[in-house]
C-alpha cells in the first residue's frame, strides 16, 4: 500500500506542525502558551493517526489528550498562578547534569527505534494486516491494552491522579499563605 503524493505532503505538514507545537511547549516563556503549544501538538498527532487508518486512536487523542488533559493542565496552571513567566536563570550543576543525562537517554531511544524500524534490531510484531482485518482495529487495541499492558495502563491512571492531587495541594498551600 503506497501513499499518494497528497497524503505524503499532508503527513509531512502535520509532522512539521507537531514538531512546531512540541518546540513551543519547550520554548514558550509563559506556561499557558506552553499548554496551548501542547494542544497544537496533540491535534497534529491526531490528524496523523487518522491518516494512518487508526481512526480510533485519532479520536481518542482528540478527546482524551487535546480535550481533557490540556484542559486539566490549564486548570492546574490557573490554580497555581500560571500567568507568571518562568523565572530566568542558569541551571545549577545538578540540574544541568540531569538534563544532559536525559538527552543522552532520549537520543539512545531514538537510535534504538530507528534500528528497530529498519530491521536491524528486535523482532517484528505479530499484528499483521490479516489479524487486523479479522479482529478489527478497536477490538485488537482493547485486547492489547487491557490484557497485555494492563499494568502500564493502570500506572498511567495513578500518575494522572497524583498530578491532580499535587496541583490541588499546591493551590491550597498558596491560598493559605496568601490568607496569612
Amino acid at each position: 500500500m503506497t501513499a499518494t503524493p497528497l497524503e505524503t505532503v499532508l503527513f509531512i505538514a502535520f509532522g512539521a506542525v507537531a514538531i512546531a507545537g512540541a518546540l513551543s511547549v519547550i520554548l514558550a516563556r509563559h506556561a499557558v502558551y506552553s499548554a496551548l503549544g501542547m494542544l497544537v501538538n496533540f491535534v497534529a498527532l491526531a490528524a496523523m493517526y487518522i491518516m494512518l487508518s487508526a481512526e480510533f486512536l485519532g479520536i481518542a487523542q482528540l478527546i482524551v489528550y487535546a480535550g481533557a488533559i490540556v484542559v486539566l493542565f490549564l486548570f492546574a496552571l490557573m490554580l497555581i498562578g500560571g500567568r507568571r513567566p518562568a523565572e530566568q536563570g542558569r541551571l545549577t550543576g545538578g540540574l544541568a547534569a540531569a538534563g544532559s543525562a536525559l538527552v543522552v537517554v532520549f537520543l539512545a531511544e531514538i537510535a534504538y527505534l530507528v534500528m528497530r524500524l529498519t530491521g536491524t534490531a528486535g523482532a517484528k510484531g505479530t499484528v499483521t494486516p490479516d489479524v487486523i482485518a479479522q479482529l478489527g482495529h478497536i477490538q485488537l487495541l482493547g485486547a492489547t491494552l487491557l490484557l497485555e499492558y494492563i499494568l502500564p495502563f493502570e500506572l498511567a491512571s495513578v500518575l494522572l491522579l497524583v498530578g491532580i492531587v499535587g496541583a490541588v495541594m499546591l493551590a491550597r498551600a498558596r491560598r493559605q499563605s496568601r490568607q496569612e
